[in-house]
């Protein structure tokens, strides 16, 4: 929540009556709580992108393409093959 409150610059109880961490919707990238505005009272999703979430990403799909170019010098061994003993 502390990275919420720092985004809103108060604490999340001005904004919001209620916060609800949805479980399931958590990932390395972020969290996603279920919220109701206090003003409005409307319901809402409200996602929080973790730190340097865009720079993991960045450095994930840097190795990945990589690796690609890495296994384009062994054309005898296929994608498709290599993948299905995964």
């Amino acid at each position: 929540m502390a990275l919420l409150e720092e985004e809103l610059g108060q604490p999340w109880q001005n904004v919001y009556s209620e916060l609800l961490v949805c479980s399931p919707c958590a990932a390395s990238l972020g969290q996603v709580y279920k919220g109701c505005l206090k003003e409005t009272g409307k319901l809402v999703a409200v996602k929080v992108q973790r730190p340097y979430a865009h720079e993991t990403v960045t450095v994930d799909l840097f190795v990945i393409r990589n690796i690609c170019l890495f296994l384009r010098k062994f054309p005898q061994v296929g994608f498709q093959t290599l993948f299905g003993r995964l």
